[in-house]
This record gives C-alpha cells, structure tokens and sequence, in this order.
C-alpha cells in the first residue's frame, strides 16, 4: 500500500468532506471517485483485487491503494463499492468489521444485498454510461439514491448532491425499471450500431458516414420524443425496401431475424 501527495488538494466544501473508502477501481469507480475528490471529499483508501487499477486511481484521488482486506480502513463516512454486481455480496462478507455507510452503485442489485453484513447501507446509482477514457461532468447525471433508513437515505442524497444537480430518490424495485429502460436505450442502440457498422465494413466502406445521422438521431431524440423521431421504410409500410434488406441479410440470419421482429415491431407500435 503505497501513499500519495494530496498537499495541491483544494477543500470546495470544507466542514461537508467526508470519509470515502473505494472497492473496485473499474470505469464507475474511477468517474464517481474523480468528482467526489474535486468536491473536497477525503477518499482515504482504494481497494481492487488488480494492483495496477488500485494505484492508478489512488494517484489519481490522493488514496492510499489496497489489495489485501486488512489493508483497507475500519472506519469511514462511506465504503462506496463499485465492482460487478454479482461480486457485491460476495466482498461485503469480506469486510463485515468495517462500520461506516456501505453503498453499490449498480441499477439493477438490490439495496438489500448488503441486509446481512452492514447496519447502515444504501445505493448509489448514476444512469450514465461510463468509462474511464470519455471524462464528463456529472452535474447533469441523474443519481438514483436509496437508503436503509431515513436518516441513511438523507446522507447519501447528501453525498450525490455534492457532484450532482440531479439525484432523485429510488427504491430498488423502481431503480430496476430505469436499469432496463436503459439497457434497451443504450446498450441495445449500440448494438444496432455495431451492426450498422458490420454492414458497412463488409463493403469497406467508411464508418464515418454514419456519424452525422447517429448525432442528428439522437438529439431529435431529445428534442422531440422517440416517437416522433422515428423514420423508416417500417413506419412507412414500404414492404418492397424491406424485402430487399432482407435479402442483403441472407449471410447473415441473426441479423435478419432482428430486422424483421424490430420492423413489425416498430409497425406495430404505430398502429396501437
């Protein structure tokens, strides 16, 4: 475990800091950790099975980095953990001595995963698509927050507040209907994506092309509704386009079939 210079560190909300400890340094941890520590919160520890990430991100946030259990502080304001979601119960049975407020950040886990190792617990759940390459701001970043009481719940809309202006409280069984509506908005769209681009690569044409539409889709998207956005030889029953993609897709029959149900699909919803 290995300490770094936090002295350049500038307190923004000095008496407010509190006491963050990280498990997991992958692409949520390392966002959220970032903004917390610009906020003036003290991240004391960051804890990763993979010492590289572990010390990549305590340099970052001016943390001590851990991989060993007992490397890892006893007490703090807040044990954030950040890690995939079927690995939670399994670390927090690992760290049952720690006292302080244990949170996941995952859309679709339950709160109560932590019913049976910590007093206090909750969720910190920010729906943004993140990675460690692409910074953004989270001030826009709607968080999800839940707590196992209500003087928890309080802290940890609190502590979402200090990076962002949008925090909403949500139970576990409302946060799990927002993670699917997410899958299907972003995680599904990029699959199409994905496609679009094998269809285009097969022809070594350029990906690029695609770049003005996907921009332009999307912000008319939010301007004005995925219902009036939409477009397409579907929406306009033009049987004849759609048999021809069809047959472009013979090679390819997953993708077919995909073409097919979403274009009945998309039918459908404009007839109902």
């Amino acid at each position: 475990m290995r300490k770094t210079d936090i002295a350049s560190k500038t307190q923004i909300i000095g008496s407010e800091s509190k006491h963050i400890v990280l498990i997991g340094a992958g692409n949520v941890a390392t966002h959220v950790s970032r903004h917390l520590y610009a906020r003036g919160h003290r991240i004391s520890c960051v804890w990763s099975r993979t010492p590289a990430s572990a010390r990549i991100l305590a340099d970052t946030v001016g943390a001590e980095s851990a991989t060993h259990e007992s490397e890892v502080p006893r007490k703090a304001d807040f044990y954030l953990v950040a890690v995939p979601d079927d690995a939670v119960a399994e670390l927090a049975a690992r760290f049952t001595d720690c006292a302080g407020v244990w949170l996941h950040t995952a859309g679709s886990l339950p709160m109560d995963v932590f019913k049976d190792f910590f007093p206090k617990y909750g969720v910190l759940y920010p729906l943004q698509t993140l990675s460690k390459a692409s910074p953004m701001s989270p001030g826009p970043i709607p968080f999800l927050v839940e707590g196992s009481s209500e003087d928890t719940s309080r802290k940890v809309h609190e502590l979402a507040s200090s990076i962002s202006q949008n925090v909403e409280a949500a139970d576990s069984a409302t946060r799990l209907m927002v993670h699917l509506a997410a899958v299907f908005a972003n995680n599904f769209s990029t699959h199409m994506v994905h496609i679009a681009q094998g269809i285009l690569k097969e022809q070594n044409l350029s990906l690029k092309m695609l770049d003005p539409l996907l921009e332009e889709t999307f912000q008319k998207i939010i301007r004005v509704g995925a219902d009036e956005a939409q477009t397409g030889p579907a929406v306009r029953g033009d049987q004849e386009t759609m048999k021809r993609h069809r047959e472009i897709l013979k090679n390819h029959p997953e993708w077919e079939k995909l073409y097919t149900f979403i274009s009945r699909e998309i039918k459908r919803s404009r007839e109902s």
